[in-house]
C-alpha cells in the first residue's frame, strides 16, 4: 500500500479526526470573535467602510477625496454585505453580533485554507497525518488571533495567494492569474507575489513558446482584477486605481509600526524613515536590504524552478524578507508567510520548514498578541526599548537566518522531488532560447553551419533580471512626490488680485508659492484690517522658479494677505503661509473677487493646501535643468509655445508621457527617464554577452554600470541626456550585430534587419539630442569596415577561382593539396598559411585556409563562386538601404518629433519655422561661451576633476545636508581610463574586432567634444561610459583567462565598486546626512558637495 492510502472505513474514521479539529477551530473563533473587540482602529475603520459602502453605493464610495479609504475595491463587496446586514436587520455597530459578522469572512478564510492544506497533505501522507498537519494551522493561535481577535482580513487575501502559487506549481497559469488578480484587488500586498507568477510564466513560455496559454493568462488576470473594480470606477478619473495603490504603499512613514523585526531590534520602532542609523536613514537601509533579499529570492526561485514547493517557499522568503527588512511594516505582516511556509512543507517534506513554522508561529503570536493587549490599555506605540519587543525581534532575526540557510541548501534537500526532466530536449535550453532571440550561428572552418546557440540562457535571464530589478527598486525609491499643485491662477491684467483671510492676526515666518509655466512678477501685501496694506514683498516669477516651491522668509503680523500681479504672464498654482509653530499651512479663506475668463479662478491659489510640503526639497519640485525640460514637456503636452528650444523635442515628448500618466508632479516628469535608465542594464547585458560570449562577463559589465554614479544620478533627473545615451547604446548594439553577420553566409535580409534597426534608433536618438549624431560617424566607420571585410573575401575568392582555373588547365596530374608548407607562403605553427601565395594579403578564415589548387573541392569552388556573385549586388543593395534608413527615415523621424510644436496655435509653427529652429540650435551650441562654476573641459571628465552639482536642500535639520551631485564611480572611471589607453594599444597589436568596435563607438562620442568650443560639463561624458565599462570588462576577462588566481581579487574589486556606490549614495540621491559625512568623501579639490 502506497503512502496516503488507507482502507475506506479507516479513512472515514480518520476523516472524523479532521472534522473534529475543524469543529474545534470553529468553536474557538466564534467564542473569541464577540468577546474580543479587536484592534480598535482597524475594527472601527472596517465598520465605517461597511456602513458607507451600503449607504452611498459602489459608484460613490471613492469619490470623496477627503474620506480616508485606502483599501482597493475587492473587500468592499464583502463590507457592503456586512453593512447591508446591519441596516436590514437593525444590528447595532460594535455589539457582539456585529463583531461576529465583521470577523466571519476572515475566519471562514482560515477554515477554507485549512481544508485546502488537508487536501494537499492527503496527496502524500495518510489521513491521520493530514489531519494533524491541517490542525497545525487551523488551531494555531498565531492564525486565529489575526482574524477572530484582531479583526483583520489577511487570511482571506492569503487564501487567494496560496491558490495562485499552487496553480503556478501545477502549471495552470490562467487560474493562477485569476487568483492573483483577486488577491491584488483585496490588498495591495498581493503585488509582492506577482514576480513569482511572472517568472514561472516565463519559464513556461520558454518551454512552450508564446501562445494561447500566455494570452489567456494575461486576459484572465486582467479581467479578475479590472472587472470587479468597474462598478466603483464610473465616477472616477481614469488613473484612480493606480493612484490608490501608490497612495497606500506610500503611507505610514515609519521604520517599523510595532513590527518586531530587524529595524525594531535596531531601535527603529515608530522612528521616522528619515531617521538615521549608522549615517544612513532607516528608509535607505530598508530599501538596500530588501533589494538584496529580493535578488537572492529570485536567484533561489530560478535555481529551483520546477522543484516541488520551491515556489511556495520563495513566496514565504519574500514575505518574511519584507517583514524583517523593509520599513513601514505592521505587526501582522509576518502572517503572510505562515500559510505559505506550511504549504511548502507539504509539497517538499523538508522537516526544517516545520521547525520554522513552529518558531515563526510563536513569535508572530507574541508580536500580535502583545500589541493587541497593549492597545486595549490605550498604548498603541510600543517603546523602542521595550524588552518584549527586543526579545521577540531577536528571535525573529535568528529564525530569519535559519530560513535563508534552509534556502541555501534547498536543492540538496529536495533533489528527490525535482520535477524537471533531466534528459529532455529543453534541458540545456535557456529561458529565452528560441523565444526572445534567435541565437547565433557558428560556422566551422569550411563555412558550414556547426551549431546554433542561444544568446541568452536561463542563467542569463535570472542574472540580468535580478540586477535590473534590484537597481530599479533603488532608483525608484524617493524619486519624487506624486503630489504637486495642478490648478492655477493666471491673471490677465494687473487690476486683478487675490485676498486671503487668515481668520485672525497671525505672525508669519514663511511664505511658499508654487509657480507654473510662464514669466511675470507679483506682490504679497499684508494688512491687519483688510484696508491698509503695507510691507510688500515682490516675487519675480522667472524661468528659474517654474514648477518648484519658492520660499520667502519673513517676520510680520497680518490677518489679510493680498496677491497682486506686477507683470502678467505667470501662473500661480498655490501659495501657503506658515507661522513657525507647525508644519501645516495656516488655514485661509479667499475673499470674493472678480474672475475673468482668461485669468482662471483666483480661489485656485489656495485650493490644494493639503499637499503643501513643510520642508520642500528635490522630491517636491524641479531642480537643475528640469526647469527647462520638464517645463517644455508640459508645454508640448498642452500645446503651449515651448520655452526650451536648444535641443530637439523627442526627449521632452518622452518626458511628457510620464506627465500624461502621473500628472505634472516630480514623479511624473522623472519616471520615464528613470525607466530608460533601468532599461540600459539589460541592454548592457545583451551587448556584453554578444561581445564576450560568457554569462560571467555580461554580469560584470552590467553590475559595473548599475553601480556607476553618473548612470544613477543622470537617469533620475528629468533631463534628456538619458534618452540620447540609451539610443546610442542601442544603435551601436544593432550595428555590432550587423558586423557579426555576413551576407555571404545568411540571406541579405537578415543582415539588413540589425542594420536598419541601427538606423532607426539613430534617428530616434538624434531627435532626442544631437550628441547621437556624433555616434552616427562611428556607425558609418563600422559599416565601412564591415563592407571592406566583405570586399576582402570577394577579392580573395576571385583570385582563388582564377588560380584554380589556371592550375586546372595546366595540370597533368593531381597536385599536392596544400597543408601549410610549400611555395605559396610560410605556414604558422599550426600548419595554416597566414598569407595568400601571390599577394601576401591576409587570408580569410574558412575555405581560404587551404592553398587553392586544381584539387580544391567542389564545395570550395562553389563557395568562391557564391561570394563573387553576391558581393556586387549585395553591396549595392546595402548602400541603397542605408540611404533610406540612415538619411530618409531619420530625417522623417526628426521632422515628426516637431509635430507637437507645429500643433501650437498661432503663426510661427510651420515646417519653415522648424528649419529656423535648427539654425537657432546650432548657433546656441556653437557659441555658448558663458561661464559656470561647475563646467569642465573634455580632458577633465575621465579624471573626474570637477563633478557637477545639481541640488542643495535648504530645509534640513541643523548640522545636516542634502545634495545631488553627478560624476563617476572612482572604481569605474579611473580604471576605465587606463583600460581605454590599453585598448588603443591592444587594438592595434591584436586587431581584436570587439575591442576595435568599442574604441570606435567610444571615440565617435568623445572626439567631437575635443573640437567643440562651447561650455561643457562632466555629464557630457555619460555617452562614453557604457563603452568604457565594456573595455574594463574586456581586460577583466583577459585577466581571468590568463591568470585565474586573480579572479577572487576581481570580485573584490567589483564589491569595492558596490561599496563606493553605497557610501556615495546620499550625495547621488539627495538623502539627508550629517555635514560631517561628506567631508571625508571630498577626495579631490574640485569635489564640492555643498
Amino acid at each position: 500500500m502506497q503512502i496516503g492510502e488507507t482502507m475506506p472505513k479507516e479513512a472515514n474514521v480518520r476523516h472524523a479526526m479532521f472534522a473534529l479539529a475543524l469543529a474545534a477551530a470553529v468553536l474557538i473563533r466564534f467564542l473569541v470573535a464577540p468577546n474580543v473587540f479587536g484592534y480598535e482602529a482597524d475594527v472601527r475603520t472596517f465598520m465605517a467602510w461597511a456602513d458607507r459602502a451600503f449607504t452611498v453605493g459602489f459608484g460613490n464610495l471613492y469619490t470623496d477625496p477627503g474620506y480616508f479609504l485606502d483599501y482597493p475595491p475587492g473587500y468592499m463587496y464583502i463590507l457592503y454585505l456586512i453593512g447591508a446586514a446591519h441596516h436590514l436587520f437593525g444590528i447595532e455597530w460594535g455589539t457582539g453580533l456585529s463583531l461576529v459578522l465583521l470577523k466571519t469572512p476572515p475566519m471562514l478564510a482560515d477554515l477554507l485554507a485549512s481544508v485546502l492544506l488537508y487536501r494537499l497533505a492527503l496527496r502524500s501522507v495518510n489521513v491521520r497525518q493530514a489531519a494533524v498537519l491541517a490542525s497545525l494551522y487551523m488551531l494555531n493561535p498565531a492564525v486565529w488571533i489575526n482574524s477572530a481577535a484582531w479583526g483583520q482580513v489577511d487570511s482571506l487575501f492569503m487564501l487567494f495567494v496560496l491558490l495562485s502559487l499552487l496553480r503556478v506549481e501545477d502549471k495552470k497559469f490562467p487560474a493562477a492569474a485569476v487568483y492573483l488578480g483577486l488577491a491584488v484587488l483585496l490588498k495591495p500586498q498581493g503585488l509582492l507575489f506577482g514576480p513569482f507568477f511572472l517568472l514561472a510564466l516565463l519559464w513556461r513560455v520558454r518551454q512552450k513558446g508564446f501562445g494561447r496559454e500566455l494570452a489567456v493568462s494575461a486576459a484572465a488576470g486582467a479581467a479578475a482584477f479590472l472587472l470587479p473594480a468597474l462598478p466603483f470606477a464610473w465616477k472616477m478619473e481614469p488613473l484612480w486605481l493606480p493612484k490608490l495603490y501608490f497612495g497606500t504603499l506610500a503611507s505610514y512613514p515609519y521604520a517599523s509600526l510595532n513590527a518586531f523585526n530587524l529595524l525594531a531590534l535596531l531601535g527603529g520602532n515608530f522612528e521616522s524613515v528619515d531617521g538615521r542609523l549608522f549615517s544612513l536613514t532607516y528608509g535607505a537601509w530598508g530599501t538596500l536590504l530588501f533589494a538584496l533579499s529580493l535578488l537572492f529570492v529570485l536567484v533561489f526561485f530560478a535555481k529551483n524552478m520546477g522543484r516541488k514547493g520551491a515556489g511556495l517557499y520563495a513566496g514565504f522568503l519574500f514575505a518574511a524578507s519584507a517583514f524583517m527588512l523593509m520599513t513601514k511594516m505592521h505587526e501582522r505582516y509576518l502572517f503572510y508567510g505562515l500559510l505559505l511556509l506550511l504549504a511548502a512543507y507539504l509539497r517538499s517534506k523538508d522537516r526544517r520548514l516545520l521547525v520554522l513554522f513552529a518558531g515563526f508561529s510563536v513569535t508572530h503570536f507574541a508580536n500580535v498578541g502583545y500589541v493587541l493587549w497593549k492597545s486595549a490599555k490605550g498604548v498603541f506605540h510600543i517603546p523602542k526599548h521595550d524588552p518584549v519587543l527586543l526579545l521577540v525581534s531577536l528571535l525573529n532575526v535568528i529564525l530569519f537566518v535559519m530560513a535563508w540557510q534552509a534556502a541555501r541548501t534547498w536543492a540538496q534537500k529536495s533533489a528527490g522531488t525535482d520535477a524537471r526532466p533531466q534528459g529532455s530536449a529543453d534541458a540545456g535550453k535557456g529561458l529565452f532560447g528560441g523565444v526572445m532571440n534567435r541565437g547565433s550561428v557558428v560556422w566551422d572552418r569550411d563555412g558550414a553551419v556547426a551549431a546554433r546557440q542561444p544568446l541568452l540562457t536561463k542563467k542569463d535571464g535570472w542574472l540580468m533580471g535580478g540586477i535590473t530589478v534590484v537597481y530599479a527598486v533603488i532608483a525608484l525609491v524617493n524619486l519624487g512626490s506624486f503630489d504637486a499643485p495642478q490648478t492655477f491662477w493666471k491673471p490677465a491684467s494687473q487690476t486683478e488680485a487675490v485676498v486671503a483671510d487668515l481668520g485672525a492676526t497671525k505672525h508669519l515666518t514663511r511664505i511658499q508659492d508654487f509657480a507654473g509655466a510662464g514669466e511675470g512678477e507679483f506682490r504679497f501685501e499684508f494688512s491687519l484690517d483688510g484696508v491698509t496694506w503695507n510691507e510688500p514683498i515682490d516675487v519675480k516669477s522667472d524661468y528659474t522658479k517654474v514648477f518648484t516651491w519658492n520660499v520667502v522668509k519673513t517676520e510680520r503680523d497680518a490677518r489679510y494677505v493680498k496677491i497682486t500681479p506686477l507683470a502678467t504672464g505667470f501662473a500661480l498654482h498655490e501659495a501657503a503661509f506658515f507661522d513657525g509653530t507647525s508644519d501645516t499651512p495656516l488655514p485661509v479663506s479667499v475673499l470674493p473677487g472678480d474672475d475673468t475668463q482668461n485669468s482662471g479662478e483666483h480661489r485656485k491659489v489656495f485650493d490644494e493646501q493639503a499637499i503643501v510640503p513643510p520642508a520642500p526639497g528635490y522630491k517636491d519640485g524641479t531642480y537643475f535643468d528640469e526647469i527647462y525640460h520638464a517645463r517644455t514637456a508640459y508645454e508640448h503636452l498642452h500645446r503651449i509655445e515651448p520655452y526650451e528650444s536648444t535641443h530637439p523635442p523627442l526627449g521632452k515628448i518622452l518626458i511628457s508621457a510620464g506627465i500624461a500618466l502621473f500628472g505634472m508632479n516630480p514623479f511624473g516628469w522623472r519616471i520615464v527617464g528613470t525607466l530608460f535608465g533601468v532599461a540600459m542594464l539589460p541592454l548592457m547585458y545583451v551587448m556584453a554577452k554578444r561581445l564576450f560570449g560568457r554569462t560571467e562577463y555580461a554580469a560584470m559589465a552590467t553590475f559595473l554600470f548599475a553601480v556607476d554614479f553618473m548612470h544613477f544620478a543622470q537617469t533620475r533627473i528629468s533631463t534628456i541626456d538619458v534618452y540620447g545615451v540609451f539610443f546610442i547604446m542601442l544603435m551601436f548594439a544593432f550595428m555590432y550585430r550587423y558586423t557579426t553577420l555576413s551576407f555571404y553566409d545568411v540571406p541579405l535580409r537578415k543582415t539588413l534587419l540589425p542594420l536598419g534597426l541601427a538606423g532607426v534608433t539613430f534617428g530616434i536618438g538624434a531627435a532626442s539630442k544631437w550628441i547621437v549624431i556624433y555616434g552616427g560617424a562611428g556607425l558609418a566607420v563600422l559599416l565601412a569596415l564591415s563592407l571592406w571585410e566583405r570586399f576582402g573575401e570577394y577579392r580573395q575568392a576571385r583570385r582563388s577561382l582564377a588560380e584554380w582555373s589556371r592550375e586546372a588547365s595546366t595540370a597533368e596530374g593531381p597536385d599536392t593539396v596544400w597543408s601549410g608548407r610549400g611555395p605559396a607562403g610560410a605556414a604558422d605553427a599550426s600548419g595554416v598559411s597566414a598569407v595568400s601565395g601571390e599577394t601576401g594579403q591576409p587570408r580569410i578564415p574558412g575555405v581560404f585556409e587551404r592553398f587553392h589548387t586544381a584539387e580544391s573541392s567542389d564545395e570550395d569552388r562553389e563557395r568562391w563562386r557564391h561570394i563573387v556573385r553576391k558581393f556586387p549586388r549585395n553591396t549595392v543593395y546595402t548602400l541603397l538601404f542605408c540611404v533610406v534608413f540612415y538619411v530618409l527615415i531619420p530625417a522623417a523621424i526628426y521632422a515628426a518629433s516637431y509635430i507637437p510644436f507645429m500643433l501650437v496655435p498661432g503663426p510661427g509653427h510651420g515646417l519653415a519655422d522648424v528649419v529656423t529652429y535648427q539654425q537657432h540650435m546650432y548657433s546656441y551650441h556653437s557659441g555658448l561661451v558663458a561661464t559656470h562654476p561647475f563646467s569642465s573641459s573634455w580632458w577633465e571628465w575621465p579624471l573626474m576633476l570637477r563633478p557637477i552639482w545639481y541640488y542643495k536642500g535648504e530645509f534640513v535639520p541643523p548640522g545636516s545636508m542634502s545634495s545631488i551631485v553627478s560624476f563617476g564611480n572612482p572604481l569605474v572611471w579611473w580604471p576605465g581610463l587606463i583600460c581605454v589607453l590599453l585598448a588603443l594599444w591592444a587594438a592595434v597589436k591584436t586587431k581584436n574586432k570587439p575591442l576595435r568596435f568599442l574604441l570606435i563607438a567610444y571615440a565617435s562620442q568623445y572626439l567631437p567634444w575635443m573640437l567643440v568650443p562651447r561650455l561643457t560639463f562632466i555629464y557630457h561624458y555619460f555617452a562614453m561610459v557604457p563603452f568604457m565599462i565594456l573595455m574594463i570588462t574586456f581586460f577583466l576577462r583577459h585577466l581571468i583567462e590568463t591568470r585565474p588566481k586573480l579572479k577572487r581579487w576581481i570580485y573584490v574589486y567589483m564589491a569595492g565598486a558596490a561599496v563606493l556606490f553605497a557610501v556615495f549614495y546620499p550625495l547621488l540621491s539627495g538623502l539627508v546626512v550629517d555635514d560631517s559625512y561628506t567631508g571625508w568623501l571630498r577626495w579631490l579639490p574640485g569635489w564640492s558637495f555643498f
